[in-house]
């Protein structure tokens, strides 16, 4: 939780930064000042290959979270369901993605609810 509003201060910080560079009045370069690369004499590019570096970085970051997410949601579980009072067992194979609380879906499309003395454990394949 403290990485999520750490990195939401973050962002809103260079925004606001990269606001304050725009608002500032450009000088006109002076004929002599510019190189053959159209940038200001003493400019280096670096600022703008590490910006491009970080964004691909961040963006095969996500691309690996929201791949690594959807292989673990489409993982096919065990489902034992135990009855708390008669001790009697019921089986079922369900995605991991569609448990959640006390209920899931199994892999043949029924809708299991548990009731309150039922007992739900998840295993592997």
């Amino acid at each position: 939780m403290f990485m999520k509003l750490l990195l939401t201060l973050l962002v809103i910080a260079g925004a606001i930064g990269a606001l304050r560079l725009r608002k500032r009045q450009p000088r006109r370069p002076v004929k002599s000042d510019i190189n053959e690369n159209h940038l200001p004499a003493g400019k280096s590019a670096l600022p703008r290959i590490a910006a491009y570096g970080a964004l691909g970085v961040m963006l095969l970051g996500c691309a690996v979270f929201i791949y690594l997410q959807l292989q673990d949601a489409w993982q096919v579980v065990t489902v034992r369901i135990i009855d708390a009072g008669s001790g009697k067992e019921s089986t079922y194979q369900a995605y991991k993605g569609d448990v959640s609380g006390r209920s899931f879906t199994t892999t043949d499309g029924r809708r299991v609810n548990l009731a309150e003395v039922e007992r739900m454990e998840l295993g592997g394949r």
